[in-house]
């Protein structure tokens, strides 16, 4: 064989193989800084399941949220324990006894942006904002897109499932810490219907009282039927809503109801959400023959920060309060006053003097947060 072709020959065999050689040398590269660009996504972003069971891209680090109602941002300071992350949220719903609690919230805030804001929501620089999604215009969810804002959907809020639910959810959007305190307080709303639910099975039907939740609209009385979440808390103390399956005309999310319904119903206790509107009940002559009445069982729903009779996490005091209420013999075991103090201690992380708390449990501190389409006196949605 001739040297010289020999000698080609190997050459380009080593050539080949050097380009076959940098080739893969190259590829590796590539595929190394598409992990490496990868991992660092991974480690900047993480996701969230949300209301629709959609997964939702989020930053790794939380730091600056919106809730778009009341409630969630009441959630949101329980599970922050006083490290502010709200930037922005539904101002009319914040009341000045939230602002006292979580003293945190003014400094997160500091210039009172509106969650149902676009250019608010933007301006305070906010990573994720959280709620019904029929909060937003189809235009404001594509401003809040390009500006980088993930929006995570929280639209189910009927049950005491729901919004345990949606409590968890916020507590692994806001971080481990705050997930765990989550935890904690879905298991303390949980094992309160529990235990209400055990008093309850020692009554037998004739025991259990009758109950309608009533509030005015206007100028008409509107009822909770059983589509509304109090009714879980009714249910659970062994109470029958009179309301159940009531087909009145719907009016927000109650239902309109005349005095003529309420004297049939003839409930034996009778929840509202403030003062002014029990003092309506008492002095409406067409409802002084109603047990509730004659019997001076009309009640006020108490407020703490937020009413316990709606969708908030201030409904986990709603069935001890109402089972010491309507069944005291069955709670003799509970100081309702303790109660309270230690959710505040546990939860806000707050010191209740006694004197406050019977001002809550009597319901003349109701500040209106939380109070169902303004009523008389309220402030807001029921949210």
């Amino acid at each position: 064989m001739n040297l010289t072709k020999l000698t080609g020959v190997a050459l380009s065999a080593v050539l080949m193989s050097g380009c076959l050689l940098a080739g893969c040398t190259q590829q590796q590269n590539a595929d190394s800084d598409a992990g490496a660009q990868a991992a660092e996504e991974q480690a900047t972003t993480r996701t969230v399941t949300d209301g629709n069971g959609q997964e939702v891209v989020i930053p790794a680090q939380v730091e600056r949220v919106a809730p778009t109602m009341g409630a969630l941002a009441q959630a949101t300071e329980m599970f922050c324990a006083g490290n502010g992350k709200i930037a922005a949220a539904s101002n009319n719903q914040i009341s000045d006894a939230f602002k006292a609690v979580f003293t945190d919230y003014e400094k997160s805030n500091p210039n009172s942006y509106d969650s149902s804001s676009a250019e608010d929501l933007i301006a305070a620089d906010v990573q994720v904002v959280y709620g019904p999604a029929s909060m937003y215009s189809d235009e404001q969810l594509e401003q809040m897109r390009q500006a980088g804002i993930a929006v995570v959907t929280l639209n189910k809020l009927s049950t005491v499932d729901d919004m345990c639910d949606n409590f968890l959810t916020i507590g692994k959007i806001l971080g481990d810490e705050e997930y765990a305190r989550a935890q904690q307080f879905v298991e303390y709303y949980k094992q309160g219907i529990a235990d209400a639910q055990q008093r309850a099975s020692k009554l037998s039907d004739s025991e259990k009282h009758t109950v309608l939740q009533l509030n005015v609209s206007g100028d008409q009385y509107v009822c909770a039927d059983d589509k509304d979440i109090s009714n879980a808390y009714y249910e659970a103390v062994g109470a029958k809503n009179v309301a159940a399956g009531f087909d009145g005309a719907q009016s927000g999310q109650y239902r309109s109801v005349d005095a003529e319904q309420i004297v049939k119903w003839d409930p034996e206790y009778i929840i509202t959400m403030n003062t002014k509107v029990k003092d309506q009940i008492l002095s409406d002559t067409a409802l002084a023959d109603v047990a509730a009445v004659k019997n001076g069982n009309v009640y006020v729903c108490p407020t703490a920060l937020y009413l316990w009779c709606v969708r908030s996490a201030e409904g986990a005091l709603m069935t001890p309060w109402l089972g010491s209420v309507m069944y005291p013999d069955l709670y003799a075991d509970q100081d309702m006053t303790k109660v309270l103090q230690d959710f505040y201690k546990d939860f806000y992380n707050t010191d209740l003097s006694d004197s406050d708390a019977a001002n809550i449990l009597s319901g003349v501190t109701s500040s209106g947060a939380g109070n169902p389409q303004g009523g008389q006196g309220g402030r807001g949605g029921r949210g």
